[in-house]
């Protein structure tokens, strides 16, 4: 286990994995101050060693791609996806969200805050935390737009086209299938939007009711 923390600096990354030569993470959390002196989850990711790795981290080349949000890695993703996984995911998690939420909420209380934030990486993920509790701060809008356009006759809908995995016309109504197909550009081919500038927060303590996901 590795803890990069200085107080020159206002956040904090605990990595751990289950050898050097592991290319993801067994566990990796990081946060930090927001400008308002929250807590600001900026990233999670959990991997079971037990399951199989697809290198969506890394290009062709094996440079690191900002957890896929550069270049992309198809061959990589394909794997994903027929494997059951989300984009940025490179293996199956480890399903201890809901206790690291638990934990992360009392630390927030001893430390005398009363909001965590976290700027969700995909589509899937700012669903996940609506479940979780999570409202907007920016980007609800967009979610709702989304959801929308998905519906049948939609632009969304009408541009799943089967022209390749990642944009299925079954994916209108399935999470994983949404979050990839725009994963792929099709919000941004449609729109001239990227999936960005969604903020969400959630009050230490209460659980808000928000859900933009209908199918």
């Amino acid at each position: 286990m590795k803890i990069f923390s200085d107080s020159s600096v206002d956040f904090v990354k605990i990595e751990i994995k289950s050898d050097s030569k592991q290319k993801d993470w067994v566990f990796l959390l990081e946060l930090a101050d927001t400008v308002y002196h929250q807590i600001e989850l900026s990233l999670i990711v959990t991997g079971d060693p037990a399951f199989p790795f697809f290198d969506v981290f890394s290009d062709k080349f094996g440079h690191r791609n900002y957890f896929a949000t550069m270049v992309r890695n198809i061959p990589a993703e394909t794997k994903a996806l027929k494997a059951g996984l989300f984009p940025h995911q490179a293996r199956k998690g480890l399903n201890i969200f809901d206790e690291l939420l638990e934990r992360l909420e009392k630390f927030a209380l001893e430390m005398g805050k009363h909001l965590i934030e976290t700027d969700p990486l995909a589509y899937n993920n700012a669903i996940f935390y609506e479940k979780k509790g999570f409202g907007y701060i920016n980007g609800k809008n967009l979610m709702k737009d989304i959801d929308r356009e998905f519906q049948p006759g939609g632009t969304l809908y009408n541009s799943l086209d089967n022209s390749s995995i990642f944009r299925q016309k079954k994916f209108w109504k399935s999470l994983r299938g949404r979050s990839w197909s725009i994963h792929d550009g099709i919000l941004e081919e449609n729109f001239g939007k990227m999936f960005d500038n969604v903020k969400m927060y959630k009050p230490i303590g209460k659980t808000l009711s928000v859900s933009t996901f209908n199918t």
